[in-house]
């Protein structure tokens, strides 16, 4: 449970927030690569509540800039993209990525008015099909992440974004709690996959141990790049099933998964308080992924705005009789499922209501740390730096082992993800 103040201050994230102002101190996924092309349509972006325009100029350099002309505030998406900028269809002016004014001409001498005009722009990173941005002060600007999917091959990851119509925190909240996919995400009866697919559309195999395991023991564990949350259920007749999840600080996550399964890795960005960008980038270790199972499993699809076609006005394709033969929630789709839950608490959900409980170890320990990072932000205090080293070898990595056996012995945290101490530190 948390005061309404409280939940304020964690799920507002808007320009001159606190939570909006630590956000913007790490590196965001903006935008897919493939959304811009040279001197091509610009494409709006919605990110923390500011309302911005990117696109890609004609030597393929991608601009992400304030969406309102510093004139008279007209929309540069509709404006024209090419020669090197984005010209104003108002009067004219004309802005290059770095948010320089580049022409004005309604004015007859424009040199030192010209000079003096900077369009608010943010700086771009594009990564493995992915447009990054940083929203922060340039002066603290962190390095850019390398997450271990982006060592793969091409063809061996698969990147998907949706518009998810609730605040950022329950989405993630959602996909550090061990114990919903047991319910939310299980099938009747059991899945045939391909090699690597965790699941179908109808949901996860009851054998799995994702979802056989209500409840597991828990346990929460600090590292240099946020929390690793831990679960121990009943694997086999001999072995328990050791689980993990990453949480990356601050909107970054690994769910759990078993050697042998593809990967996944999200983040979940504030588009504004009411809605999230929720990103999928799902890999396979050592093999093409196939593209067609993933995306069908997972069940999304989308309108040329990335919303999605099956929604709370549609009830997400629910179908009772499935529910009563095939699946726990008679959705298609295990999105579709994470996100019917999660937007049917309410855009911002009220916390102040809810009732947690021991299986929500890694909701609680994940909300501290947010809040003690809100805090550090607002002192004007050192902020959580990622391991950037650790970043790249990082991916949950669940296994089987005997039942006899702690989890700290069967899946013990690598000693180059440990929190250093401060004593570590001064050495």
């Amino acid at each position: 449970m948390l005061s309404k103040e409280k939940n304020e201050l964690i799920t507002h994230t808007g320009p001159g927030t606190p939570t909006g102002d630590l956000f913007r101190r790490y590196w965001i996924p903006a935008l897919q690569s493939d959304e811009l092309e040279r001197d091509g349509k610009p494409k709006r972006v919605k990110l923390l509540g500011e309302d911005l325009v990117a696109f890609r100029d004609t030597e393929g350099k991608v601009g992400l800039i304030d969406e309102r002309c510093p004139h008279r505030g007209t929309s540069l998406y509709y404006g024209i993209n090419d020669g090197c900028g984005i010209r104003c269809m108002y009067h004219g002016w004309k802005f290059d990525t770095d948010g320089n004014c580049t022409e004005i001409p309604s004015e007859a001498k424009d040199g030192k008015f010209r000079q003096s005009i900077q369009l608010k722009n943010y700086p771009t990173e594009e990564r493995n099909g992915i447009i990054w941005t940083y929203m922060g002060p340039e002066e603290q600007q962190p390095p850019f992440p390398e997450f271990y999917w982006m060592g793969l091959p091409k063809e061996n990851i698969l990147v998907e974004r949706v518009w998810q119509e609730c605040n950022y925190l329950q989405v993630m909240e959602n996909d550090v709690d061990f114990v919903h996919a047991a319910f939310l995400h299980r099938a009747h009866g059991s899945q045939a996959v391909e090699e690597g697919i965790l699941s179908t559309d109808l949901g996860i195999d009851p054998n799995h141990p994702l979802v056989k395991n209500p409840p597991v023991k828990q346990a929460v564990e600090d590292t240099n790049y946020g929390k690793r949350c831990v679960a121990v259920g009943i694997g086999n007749e001999e072995e328990n099933a050791f689980m993990e999840i990453h949480y990356i600080f601050p909107f970054y996550t690994y769910p759990p998964r078993f050697g042998g399964e593809d990967g996944m890795w999200h983040a979940f960005i504030p588009r504004d308080d009411h809605s999230t960008w929720a990103w999928d980038v799902q890999f396979a270790h050592d093999r093409p992924i196939d593209v067609e199972a993933q995306h069908e499993r997972r069940g999304l699809e989308l309108d040329e705005n990335l919303r999605k076609k099956k929604n709370i006005e549609n009830e997400y394709g629910q179908n009772r009789d499935l529910q009563k033969t095939k699946n726990f929630t008679g959705i298609r789709g295990i999105a579709n499922q994470d996100h019917a839950a999660t937007e049917t608490m309410g855009t911002i959900t009220d916390r102040t209501n809810e009732h947690l409980g021991t299986s929500d170890l890694p909701v609680i320990q994940i909300r501290r740390l947010l809040f003690q990072q809100i805090d550090a932000i607002q002192n004007g205090e050192e902020l959580f730096a990622l391991d950037n080293e650790s970043l790249k070898t990082l991916y949950s990595d669940g296994l089987y082992d005997k039942k006899e056996k702690t989890w700290k012995e069967a899946l013990p945290l690598n000693e180059q993800f440990a929190k250093k101490t401060k004593a570590a530190e001064s050495k």
